[in-house]
């Protein structure tokens, strides 16, 4: 018979992920809660640290061969949203040239996730900023 009754912490839970759906994309969300590509990395090819304007921090770290980056890993002491935006920018450099890392913008990131709100584009921001410095480290140390 208990399994018939729900956790009030599940309710709750099911309340607010009802809440975060009518701001938030699915993609969004779910990067969030189970960020990719989460940690450091000891001897990267190109790394990179950057505060952004809302005092989050992101740092980028970059495996390059040939101009291909071949793995791209973040941490970040910031919010659901940046968690989203550092797993975002990594899975989109993967397996992808320098050149083409480099066209990429803010809306990037904000198109992969399907939107982004207006209180939230500074993360995509700090996201693009980290990751073209952690290039430019890579590009300056060849």
């Amino acid at each position: 018979m208990t399994g018939d009754i729900k956790d009030p912490f599940d309710l709750l839970e099911d309340e607010i992920n009802k809440e975060m759906e009518t701001i938030y994309s699915r993609k969004t969300i779910e990067y969030a809660k189970n960020p990719l590509n989460v940690g450091r990395m000891n001897d990267p090819d190109g790394a990179a640290a950057v505060k952004g304007l809302c005092g989050d921090s992101m740092e980028i770290y970059l495996v390059i061969k040939d101009k291909i980056i071949l793995d791209a890993k973040f941490f970040t002491d910031g919010c659901g949203v940046t968690y989203a935006c550092g797993s975002a920018v990594t899975e989109l450099v993967k397996g992808k040239t320098i050149d083409t890392v480099l066209t990429l913008s803010p809306k990037s990131i904000i198109d992969f996730l399907g939107g982004l709100t207006e209180e939230n584009i500074h993360c995509s921001l700090l996201a693009i900023n980290t990751l073209f410095k952690a290039v430019a480290e890579y590009l300056l140390k060849k």
